[in-house]
């Protein structure tokens, strides 16, 4: 979505990369055609939050952290969840079940136990290092978040949270979990479920998935500025 004073990026799970070339048959002239197709980390993502959601009775208040490239929250208010969506840039959907707040996510405006559910999708590795124009918090502002999701998470609550996963390391973009690290983060919660995912490219390099793994694979994947491995997780507030 564009117009002249701002554009809307939306982080689907498919890209399709085109180009143009000449067309050597009658009618002459320049054709498009489909050089590769990226499949994202969203492609496992997406499906873990909403399986997780359904296990939720409907009505049930939830709190998406850093929503503004993602259709989840929409998703989440269509099937009949009272959704607030939060993050520092603005959110161009409208739902009547759906709530927008905008703000710093190291300080949540909302009372404490106010949520069911928080839903923090490849959000909490970018806080605080100022990729998204987000204030620059220092180098525990990972830490901050999840103590303010767990601030606003009812006793018993879940969090639901999907990270980068592999060689451990932090670069401009984003943070990579380890074992040591993501344990860290989720000290204040109770691990329901953590699943591994990594990226494989086909041989000819012009397509790739996401296959599920444990985590001793998921463990040596390196990263760069884009992730080459998750890790899911689903978390209950003690």
């Amino acid at each position: 979505m564009k117009n002249s004073d701002s554009s809307y990026f939306i982080n689907n799970p498919v890209f399709l990369k085109y180009k143009t070339r000449m067309r050597l048959a009658p009618p002459f002239g320049r054709e498009e055609f489909l050089k590769s197709v990226f499949v994202n980390e969203r492609i496992v993502e997406i499906p873990f939050a909403i399986a997780c959601l359904s296990a939720l009775p409907k009505g049930s208040k939830i709190l998406d952290l850093g929503c503004t490239e993602s259709t989840f929250p929409l998703q989440a208010a269509c099937l009949g969840y009272r959704v607030t969506g939060f993050d520092f840039r603005p959110y161009p959907y409208t739902h009547p079940s759906l709530e927008f707040v905008q703000g710093d996510i190291v300080n949540l405006p909302f009372p404490p136990a106010s949520f069911d559910a928080v839903f923090c999708i490849s959000t909490i590795e970018h806080i605080g290092i100022g990729f998204y124009a987000d204030p620059l918090s220092g180098v525990d502002a990972d830490h901050q978040a999840a103590g303010e999701a767990g601030k606003v998470l009812k006793t018993g609550g879940i969090l639901v949270l999907t990270v980068p996963y592999g060689a451990g390391q932090a670069n401009k973009h984003h943070r990579i979990y380890d074992q040591k690290t993501l344990a860290a983060l989720l000290k204040d919660f109770r691990v329901q479920e953590l699943r591994y995912f990594v990226n494989s490219r086909f041989p000819e390099g012009r397509a790739n998935s996401w296959i599920e793994v444990g985590e001793k694979d998921a463990a040596v994947v390196e990263s760069g500025e884009s992730a080459n491995g998750v890790c899911l997780v689903k978390a209950a507030k003690p």
